[in-house]
């Protein structure tokens, strides 16, 4: 059994192990494992490297990425329940000689993808959903974490290893690695990325170990085998973790204990953009004069007109009509979760809007409800005629237009880990969001009408007040926390799948009709702004570019090095 916590302060070797990768990106995971790495390993002592399933399907979307990955020539039989799988070692080196390590074997990691643009749902290019086999995930993530151990002493990489994984998809590793005899000095930390977690039956967990493990899921039977906190994405999230109803009553109560015994610890994820405005706009506008600002604003808006009206798939809803029309444009953007995202929430404050006053732009990635699951959305298209647009697939043409052009940026999330705040920034457009997660950090909140006592609150754990408004934040006013709770029961245990509709099902709860409330009055304010106060919003525009500074990976580098050399 491989010693656990005996990794030297120095020349040690970091493995990022990660179920999503640049190779098959969905969300914030391959965003952060896209930048995370590669900084840690330019700037960092030892040896880094990233380690993740290959699934071809997907890869092949990306035809020079696909025939830059090489196989190793190791092989290797693994054990899984009673039978055996081959699995092929490959290598990706990036012009930097930045590695990832790509594990393949016929049975597993099969997540079908099309290429097509949009993908059909049946082949969503989703790492994470295989629609003909809906319990994959969970043997994909097993035999990954029976499979990465041997995948290392293969490459001869077994000491003074940290392992670094990343959500409950490859937390099994905490248990393989320390069974794999010929590792002699590993450590594993996990990066939780969001509050899920998955059962495991001891029927599953004995197809990769004779193990028996106390609790009902992979986390908390891996929690206590790690060798070191647990990590999350943002200093407000750790907190959420271990505060807020939403995760330490519905999402994560089974967890309460260990993340107390080992502790949560927050490190912000740094920029996934970079600053993309032009300089002499932004000298101007540090001078106070934002008529150069404000008409390269318009420029991009009209670059995202284009796009919309040229970029008309049959896969689209809806439809904008922008004739005479001089009002904000708001996007929303990611994949589809609804026990996170908050489309919904944006959906049923949007048709609280009086007709005329903005138009609405939507690309939701389809989850594990699929297209069906946003059908809410195509309502809202259907009777909102003219003012909404919404793109139900991963939108590859134009989005960047899209994000560029808008005037806010819309983030209703239930919860958010981190969040997309600082892409807004960088091409200079303001977000509006719900007082969650990261987006407490990154929004400074403009003094509207929906700046509660709540949102203050939240706010000035975070802010000193040097920088000025970034954005519009709202939140619902603190509920006691018993109907706290029971609003989040309901909220996230609603049973309108598959039959329902989701909005219709949650519509009518206190808790989220309180929500609602707020981002009505939060997208008023901020037509306000945007129609009648032009010098505020270019100094919002501008004083985003100034909140890039405060996200940086080195610190993110810096702060990770500090916890493994603590182990």
């Amino acid at each position: 059994m491989a010693r656990s916590g005996m990794v030297k302060p120095l020349r040690k070797s970091v493995v990022f192990v990660t179920f999503e990768s640049e190779f098959a990106p969905l969300g914030g995971l391959s965003a952060v494992m896209r930048m995370l790495p590669k900084r840690m390993a330019r700037i960092g002592k030892g040896e880094c490297m990233t380690i993740a399933p290959f699934f071809r399907e997907i890869t092949k979307c990306k035809p020079d990425w696909f025939e830059a990955i090489h196989p190793t020539g190791y092989t290797f039989d693994l054990a899984f329940g009673e039978e055996f799988h081959t699995v092929e070692v490959f290598r990706h080196c990036d012009r930097n000689g930045f590695q990832t390590i790509l594990l393949d074997s016929p049975q597993f990691f099969n997540a079908p993808c099309d290429c097509g643009d949009p993908p059909h749902p049946l082949t969503p290019c989703n790492p994470y959903l295989n629609p003909g086999h809906p319990g994959q995930l969970l043997q994909d993530a097993l035999f990954f974490c029976a499979a990465v151990p041997r995948a290392l002493v293969a490459l001869g990489i077994t000491k003074n290893l940290v392992l670094n994984l990343q959500d409950w998809e490859t937390a099994c590793l905490a248990l393989t690695i320390k069974e794999e005899p010929t590792l002699v000095s590993a450590a594993c930390v996990l990066t939780v990325h969001n509050p899920y977690d998955k059962p495991l039956p001891d029927k599953e967990l004995q197809k990769i170990s004779r193990q028996h493990l106390p609790g009902p899921t992979v986390l908390s039977k891996m929690i206590p085998l790690l060798d070191g906190p647990i990590c999350t994405v943002s200093q407000n999230f750790a907190r959420e973790l271990v505060k807020e109803p939403l995760h330490t009553v519905v999402y994560v109560p089974h967890l309460q204990s260990s993340f107390r015994h080992k502790g949560v610890r927050g490190i912000n994820n740094g920029l996934f953009a970079k600053l993309n405005f032009p300089k002499k706009a932004r000298d101007d506008a540090s001078q106070g004069d934002f008529g150069r600002l404000l008409r390269e604003k318009s420029k991009r808006r009209e670059g995202m007109i284009t796009v919309l009206r040229e970029y008309n798939p049959p896969q689209a809803w809806g439809s904008l009509d922008f004739s005479h029309f001089e009002g904000p444009v708001f996007l929303m953007f990611g994949r589809d979760d609804p026990r996170q995202k908050g489309y919904d929430l944006a959906a049923a404050a949007i048709a609280r809007i009086p007709e005329g006053k903005a138009k609405f732009i939507f690309t939701p990635i389809p989850g594990e409800e699929g297209l069906e699951g946003l059908r809410f959305l195509r309502t809202l298209a259907e009777r909102k005629a003219g003012a909404v647009k919404i793109f139900p697939f991963r939108m590859e043409r134009g989005y960047m237009e899209l994000q560029k052009g808008a005037s806010f940026m819309v983030m209703c999330s239930l919860y958010e880990p981190f969040g997309g705040a600082t892409e807004g920034y960088a091409v200079g457009t303001p977000i509006l969001a719900r007082a969650t997660g990261g987006l407490v950090q990154q929004v400074v909140p403009y003094p509207s009408s929906c700046l509660n006592r709540t949102v203050r609150t939240l706010f000035d754990q975070f802010h000193d007040g040097a920088l000025g408004p970034t954005g519009i934040l709202f939140r619902e006013a603190e509920l006691p926390p018993a109907q706290g709770a029971a609003g989040w029961r309901t909220i996230v245990h609603c049973r309108y799948w598959p039959d329902g509709d989701r909005l219709a099902d949650r519509i009518g709860t206190p808790l989220f009709e309180a929500m609602v409330q707020e981002a009505t009055k939060a997208f008023m304010d901020a037509i306000e702004l945007y129609v009648h106060n032009p010098a505020d919003y270019a100094r919002m525009i501008y004083n985003g570019f100034g909140m890039l500074d405060r996200f940086s990976w080195d610190q993110t580098v810096r702060e990770y090095q500090a916890l493994y050399t603590s182990l």
